[in-house]
């Protein structure tokens, strides 16, 4: 018993179809959002477009925390250098968090302007030595200058080998463990950014509250991430005067055409489908002065987006009389950091914060790493008893959710709440979307063992297509009451090794149809070579990683878009046997789908999992919980997840195998 060939057996090339799927709704969102955009006539029309963006944006990343009362802020140590110091200080963000930071301080008396610098993903952003003369400079320019370490960056290492006390991640571990904390806030319906922007904006409140800063004077300016993090600053706080996002702004058409993944913290929910572009990151802070750095060969934000939102952002501003206060400083290099861009950034920075021409500083010298750090042992996990992880506040942050009102009434076992929560399912992964007539290709007819086997495929939506496949098995002596679409994690690419084991479920079931959702098995996407260092599809930044990322863009997610196709081959199943019934296998990541699709399933009889499913909530409070990005999905756990699955199936008596659910 054999999958299938390449092309579905050199019937239709699939290789490509789930990015051309999704780039095809993308499409559609992007002229939306030009006509939405051409329409602008007016400031105030401008304004009414401004509170709904920022609006979406701070719902998309679960709103910000609370700033505490009385944070403690402490001075480890001022290091004299030649026309400036540079003071090592931890700040307390949330209770028992500590945020470690370097301040630059110029010889004088002020009040100084004040730059908030945000840093990108290096694992020791604070000591690297071009961000090191970049700070140096700016305080040689007269800033006051807080250099911050982010999230498991620097000294903020967050997950730990417990038995070698190493950290966890390799050399890239300044995004790796990004990625991890940020799928967990999706499924909790948050954002990593959430709590970095919190970071940012209490470093925001330690500078402006200086008394030899000038806090009507206080900048931002990051490169990469930290570029994004200086857009996201701005955006949710006024204090900030000027803005210099560097290497961290195009247009979003542009930047999808790349096939590059973003980061964690970077994804805005909904982005695409609700139309947040950068220049609508950009013009959020207008018409207050912005430069936005750029390198002519940025491999992560295109040149050509680069262009275009400037120019989106200039008329914006025209509306303030104000065109001059967006600026553009463009390198002749690759993606880089602050420093490549210094001269054009530092020079609007001097423009708009001092009342002195910016001077370039040349022959400066840097400090070592330790002599920079603010703890004794280099990484607050250590350094503090108590000292809470990303981890800790996420599953706060689960805890604290409230319920979604749609479904709070799942919980009990009142004879309605298994209908409220399908239409709630069916909703919320969108599973009445427009479909099409299946009209099924069966491309080899066999007869093995006494077993009936076809090769089949079928689309589930049309314009734009989407084709599946699997196998359907059948045994002419056995009862086919209750069929059974079977779904593995790897679909029918596990066949022939399964082969015994679909044997006896076709003896059990009758039929059962092995089952290929978009993007597995016989339809798996080709492997997006995006990052010459990734080599697990399903790992961080691969394939699964990359698509999965640009569904959330769209409002939707690679698990909801498996479902409905699931739904659909249930439908298919149904009409080759004329059943009433069906039924349900599931392995891995398959039994996800397998009871997802029950629950919005009518007239299910049975649902097989193989092993335990661990909860959305589980995954996303637990450290140790393994990353999935088959199932990248946002705010599952209040509304539906696994736990929420199994009541509404017991309620409707669906038979269930065991082991029970997490």
């Amino acid at each position: 018993m054999n999958g299938f060939n390449e092309a579905v057996n050199a019937s239709i090339d699939v290789e490509d179809q789930l990015s051309r799927y999704l780039w095809s709704l993308s499409e559609a969102e992007f002229a939306d959002e030009r006509i939405e955009k051409q329409a602008i006539g007016s400031r105030a029309g401008f304004e009414t477009r401004r509170e709904r963006i920022q609006a979406r944006f701070l719902e998309s990343i679960g709103g910000l925390p609370d700033r505490m009362d009385d944070p403690s802020i402490e001075l480890h140590g001022r290091t004299a250098r030649d026309g400036y110091s540079i003071e090592r200080i931890t700040l307390e963000s949330r209770p028992n968090i500590h945020v470690t930071t370097n301040c630059y301080v110029p010889d004088g008396d002020g009040p100084f302007p004040g730059i908030v610098f945000l840093c990108g993903h290096i694992d020791s952003p604070k000591s690297d030595l071009r961000n090191q003369k970049a700070c140096i400079e700016l305080a040689l320019n007269g800033f006051v200058v807080l250099i911050v370490d982010p999230i498991s960056q620097g000294e903020r290492t967050q997950y730990f080998d417990p038995e070698t006390g190493k950290p966890v991640f390799d050399e890239r571990s300044s995004v790796i463990p990004h990625s991890h904390a940020g799928q967990k806030c999706f499924y909790a319906g948050a954002s990593l950014a959430r709590y970095m922007i919190h970071d940012d904006r209490c470093a925001l409140d330690y500078l402006a509250a200086r008394p030899d800063v000038d806090e009507e004077r206080i900048g931002v300016i990051g490169a990469s991430g930290g570029g994004i993090q200086t857009l996201f600053l701005s955006m949710v706080d006024d204090r900030i005067a000027a803005a210099a996002p560097c290497c961290s702004v195009t247009e979003r058409r542009e930047q999808q055409k790349t096939g590059k993944c973003i980061d964690a913290e970077q994804l805005v929910y909904g982005a695409i489908a609700r139309g947040v572009n950068y220049d609508d990151l950009l013009t959020t802070i207008a018409p207050r002065p912005v430069c936005i750095g750029a390198a002519v060969s940025d491999e992560h934000f295109p040149i050509e987006g680069v262009y275009e939102t400037v120019d989106r952002a200039r008329e914006i501003y025209g509306f303030y009389d104000a065109t001059e206060n967006v600026q553009l400083v463009v390198a002749d290099t690759t993606h880089c950091p602050v420093s490549d861009l210094r001269d054009g950034v530092f020079a609007f920075l001097c423009d708009h914060l001092t009342e002195d021409e910016y001077e370039p500083k040349k022959g400066l010298s840097t400090l070592e790493k330790s002599a920079l750090e603010c703890t004794q042992t280099g990484h607050v996990m250590t350094a503090y008893p108590d000292e809470r992880t990303i981890d800790d506040l996420i599953r706060e942050y689960v805890a604290n959710a409230p319920a979604d009102d749609s479904t709070e009434s799942v919980v009990g076992d009142n004879d309605g709440d298994a209908d409220q929560f399908r239409t709630t399912l069916l909703e919320r992964f969108d599973l009445e979307r427009d479909d099409c007539d299946l009209s099924p290709r069966y491309i080899d007819r066999t007869v093995t063992a006494g077993l009936e086997i076809e090769h089949v495929w079928f689309r589930t939506e049309r314009d734009p297509d989407i084709v599946v496949t699997g196998l359907l098995v059948s045994d002419p002596d056995s009862d086919t009451s209750s069929p059974a679409v079977v779904l593995y994690e790897d679909g029918t690419e596990e066949l022939p090794d399964r082969s015994e084991e679909v044997a006896s479920l076709a003896e059990e079931y009758g039929t059962v149809f092995v089952f290929d959702p978009r993007g597995i098995g016989a339809v798996q996407h080709r492997r997006i070579p995006v990052h010459s260092w990734v080599d697990d599809y399903d790992g961080v930044y691969g394939t699964e990683f990359k698509l999965g990322y640009d569904a959330l863009m769209l409002e939707s997610s690679l698990l909801e878009m498996r479902v409905f196709d699931v739904c659909r081959a249930a439908e298919f199943l149904r009409s080759e046997t004329n059943a009433t019934n069906v039924s349900f296998v599931g392995d891995g990541i398959g039994a996800y789908h397998a009871l997802y699709a029950a629950a919005a399933t009518e007239n299910v009889d049975r649902v097989d999992v193989y092993e335990t499913v661990p909860s959305f909530a589980t995954l996303a409070t637990e450290q140790d919980a393994d990353f999935h990005p088959q199932l990248t999905a946002f705010d599952v756990i209040r509304s539906c997840d696994i736990p929420q699955v199994e009541r509404a199936l017991e309620q409707r008596e669906v038979k269930r195998s065991q082991p029970p659910i997490e």
